[in-house]
């Protein structure tokens, strides 16, 4: 009985950054422009903190490649051993020689952080293996592409979609790159004539090759990402969102609901609209 109450009742989503460590440099992570830009989290102190709230789901991502982290399967089987749904986003780059610890992990999705064709043609080779090798297993995560679009790759985005369609993808997520830190002219967010374009041509493109394609929704405040998650760094900070890696609400060994109930985050929530990044957030 407690168990099904424990489901029923699941609250947010933990974002975790299980690795800021990264084998590569793209041009658009904001990585290059932290405090810390290297360093693992390890699995005691993942542990610590699935087991400190009531998570639905765990996502391992952030501002490096989960994959570098040698605990990671270990930190997948401990969540889902809790019944904890879990994700991962890659750059894929490493996918190859740790396929057969992805399909037996029990990993649930998987996401591909393609943001233009040469950092595809680096990997797409892995991911093509995976996908084979999962079909013939009759069992895996869920596959998806997940595109950042921004001025500069526009004319890419929908290549990039029929290469996802080619290879067995079964869906694609869209999101804006959100400017942070006065990126380059063509780093910045697609205007909204540009946009709407944009997406005009990927939804006639979904119905032509039958693909779920997600593409971003309209941002809202108070943020809708926020109200469902909590950002979690390698270095046991707690953030209200990972476009706010250093605006640090506590320690994750503090407990997360702790951390949720304190009068900094509620001052947060209550204050997002005139939050210096969230009040010009896109994302």
């Amino acid at each position: 009985m407690l168990n099904r109450l424990r489901k029923v009742f699941r609250y947010r989503i933990l974002q975790v950054e299980v690795s800021r460590d990264c084998n590569l440099d793209c041009k658009i992570c904001i990585r290059k422009n932290l405090e810390s830009d290297s360093g693992f989290m390890s699995f005691d102190n993942f542990r610590k903190i699935i087991d400190s709230y009531n998570f639905r789901e765990v996502a391992l991502h952030g501002w490096g490649e989960p994959l570098l982290n040698p605990e990671i399967f270990r930190m997948i089987e401990y969540a889902k051993n809790k019944d904890i749904r879990t994700s991962l986003t890659t750059n894929a780059t490493l996918v190859g020689k740790n396929i057969s610890e992805i399909l037996h992990s029990g990993l649930d999705d998987i996401a591909f952080g393609f943001y233009d064709k040469k950092i595809l043609e680096k990997s797409i080779d892995n991911v093509k293996e995976l996908i084979n090798e999962k079909e013939k297993r009759k069992s895996g995560p869920n596959t998806f592409f997940d595109i950042a679009i921004f001025r500069d790759n526009l004319d890419e985005i929908l290549d990039v979609i029929r290469k996802a369609d080619e290879i067995g993808i079964e869906s694609v997520v869209l999101h804006r790159l959100f400017d942070i830190y006065n990126v380059e002219e063509e780093f910045k967010a697609l205007t909204q004539e540009d946009e709407t374009k944009l997406f005009d041509k990927v939804k006639t493109l979904e119905k032509e090759l039958n693909l779920r394609i997600y593409l971003p929704k309209k941002h809202t405040l108070p943020c809708r990402i926020v109200k469902n998650t909590i950002f979690v760094t390698y270095n046991l900070k707690v953030t209200p969102c990972c476009f706010l890696p250093e605006s640090y609400l506590g320690d994750a060994l503090e407990g997360i609901g702790n951390i949720i109930k304190s009068k900094e985050y509620i001052n947060f929530i209550a204050n997002m609209k005139n939050h210096r990044i969230c009040e010009r957030c896109i994302w």
